[in-house]
């Protein structure tokens, strides 16, 4: 097999989808005719521009209502498929692909279809060229591959193959058996497109919402097996419609599709990488700041029940922690200066336990993710995932992290004690929607990871879209955020941070009702929960009423899910940035969903609040 992609997939002109294929690393392109339609030239400079750039034009795609017609209907379709056939001739490629027809007057039938098919075949067979078939999930008559299959098996023509689309093929819920029981020399493409589960007609489905393989919820490792059952190897093509992609940044989205192809070949057991290895949790938070807000943020430190555990010797970085828990404050400019500038406080680092760092390194290289190499100058070792939202992701390994710790922070005044939290519940970061999908890639890509299916959060000013990445025992869970509208509260912290990144960091409590009240004693600014939340509360659930006022005095919210019990308060944002979250759970499987919606408004209310004390 070797790595393709169609221009669809791309945002922007011809010319610079192209390019963007090519700096990629993609070695076939995929010509989509919108692409050709609207660009200001001949078809012959169009295949010059592809082949200047050392792409091979796989196919020219796609030529619609084509089998089933009768009469003048079908003499025109060979009339049409004549032309395309010129078009051919002229972009330099010598494949066509059609998909089954929605034509309003097609006739059923595979025998007919097969007829068709072996006609078109002789016609292209003797200008040197071929047609590929595929079955569109919305087909008139053929919308399963196995119908299409049989068309080309009855047409039996050398010129003649077949189309498999994954989309296709797992919108519908087919099975794969009969995949793998077809012959690798009789398909002519294969192409790959990943998917949210979405309840909504296969046409709206395919047209906005699919995705790069490892992006979706569709089940491609099985689909991959199956494809190498056939023994196919020809080109393995990504067709994405995607309404993010079109607006997006086209090399980050090449760049995307070439790292979901290595990870296709993962699955195909065509290179051989390391396994993804597990997160076990996070070891730490590296918070980059300045030297005017360092004071607070030792308070904020004190105020959640943090220790000073010691500074870097050379650096100007500072531990703070209990057993279980570790934030470093961090003010060197240089670090500083790869967060936006250096001009916020921002959550720009943090440490991914595993089990083999070596693994997960070698397996980023094998993929083709950059990695950041610790320096001549820097004494902790670790390398870090380089992430497209901009933060770092250093691969800590579990039995050596506390040797982290004795090297860079060998003045440390004491050991971590344990305290009120025990550990790192959950990261939450906002990104942009591009920067979503690419994260959800890599991250899904390197490590041993389940996702929980995408859900909406309705923010005031709009919808976020959320899911949530976690290991298989539950100690480590990432939320990722995005959400379209510009005035949503994860897209109001990207325009505050100069770009994306963590927004929320939560923090396990052993009893949160005495880490709120030690807050309150700290006086650090809580979120404040509007009475009619607990009004609702009681309604809910079976609440005693003591319990009930201990969660109304502390601005504590709650929830229970078929795994047992959830707590958890908020801080107000850290210097207009990210904010801290305490959370206690008992067998509590999720992240709190059903309370989001509350917290969203609550921090809407109090960006009011502040907005109007300053105009005072």
């Amino acid at each position: 097999m070797f790595p393709s992609i169609a221009t669809v997939c791309l945002s922007g002109a011809l010319p610079e989808k192209l390019d963007a294929i090519a700096r990629a690393g993609f070695e076939g392109v995929e010509l989509f005719e919108n692409d050709l339609t609207a660009f200001d030239g001949s078809a012959r400079e169009v295949g010059e521009l592809i082949r200047e750039r050392g792409l091979k034009l796989v196919t020219l795609q796609p030529f619609r209502d084509f089998e089933g017609l009768a009469g003048d209907d079908r003499r025109r379709a060979f009339d049409r498929a004549e032309r395309k056939f010129d078009l051919m001739e002229e972009l330099g490629t010598d494949l066509l692909m059609a998909c089954s027809s929605v034509h309003p007057r097609a006739l059923p039938g595979i025998a007919r279809a097969a007829d068709d098919y072996r006609e078109l075949g002789e016609r292209a067979a003797k200008r040197g060229l071929r047609v590929a078939f595929e079955a569109l999930a919305w087909g008139r008559h053929i919308h399963d591959y196995r119908d299409s299959w049989e068309v080309v098996r009855r047409a039996d023509h050398p010129a003649v193959g077949l189309v498999l689309d994954t989309f296709h093929i797992f919108s519908r819920g087919t099975e794969l058996g009969t995949l793998a029981g077809i012959p690798g020399d009789r398909i002519f493409l294969v192409q790959t497109a990943d998917a949210p589960r979405l309840s909504m007609d296969h046409l709206s489905w395919s047209r906005h919402y699919r995705c790069f393989p490892g992006q979706g919820e569709l089940q491609m490792r099985d689909f991959m097996a199956a494809l190498a059952e056939t023994r196919y190897d020809g080109p393995l093509s990504h067709e994405i419609f995607n309404d993010v992609f079109r607006t997006g940044r086209s090399r980050q989205t090449a760049r995307d599709g070439l790292h979901s192809y290595r990870l296709l070949e993962t699955m195909a057991g065509k290179t051989e990488v390391p396994d993804e290895q597990p997160i076990s949790a996070v070891e730490f938070i590296e918070i980059v700041t300045t030297d005017d807000k360092i004071d607070g943020l030792r308070d904020t430190c004190r105020a959640l029940g943090l220790e000073p555990l010691g500074k870097h010797p050379t650096k100007a970085a500072e531990r703070w922690g209990v057993e279980g828990v570790n934030l470093v404050l961090n003010t060197e400019r240089d670090f500083a200066e790869r967060f936006h500038g250096g001009r916020q406080t921002a959550a720009g680092a943090f440490g991914l336990r595993i089990n083999n760092s070596y693994e997960t390194i070698q397996r980023a290289r094998q993929l083709g993710y950059p990695l950041i190499e610790p320096g001549k100058t820097t004494s902790h070792g670790m390398t870090a995932l380089d992430s497209t939202e901009g933060s770092l992701a250093y691969l800590v390994d579990a039995p050596l992290a506390s040797r982290i710790w004795d090297t860079e922070f060998s003045l440390s005044a004491q050991a971590p004690q344990a305290g009120l939290l025990t550990g790192f519940d959950h990261l939450s970061l906002s990104l942009s929607y591009h920067d979503y999908l690419s994260l959800l890639l890599q991250y899904r890509a390197l490590f041993q990871l389940a996702t929980t299916a995408s859900f909406d959060v309705a923010d005031p000013r709009g919808l976020i879209q959320s899911q949530v990445l976690h290991s298989a025992g539950g100690d480590f869970r990432l939320a990722i955020n995005a959400s379209a509208s510009p005035d949503t509260t994860s897209n109001k912290f990207l325009r505050k941070q100069g770009g994306s990144g963590v927004q929320h960091i939560a923090l396990a409590s052993r009893d949160i009702i005495a880490s709120a009240e030690r807050l309150q004693a700290a006086k650090l600014p809580l979120l404040d929960i509007p009475d009619n939340y607990y009004r609702d509360l009681q309604a809910r659930f079976d609440l005693d009423d003591d319990t009930l006022a201990d969660l109304q005095r502390l601005n504590i919210l709650y929830d229970e899910d078929d795994g047992g019990r959830y707590w958890q308060l908020y801080t107000q944002p850290i210097h207009d940035t990210f904010f801290f979250e305490i959370v206690q759970r008992d067998g509590y499987l999720g992240l709190g969903a059903p309370n989001a919606y509350v917290r969203v408004a609550a921090q809407r209310r109090a960006e009011r609040a502040s907005m109007n004390e300053e105009l005072q």
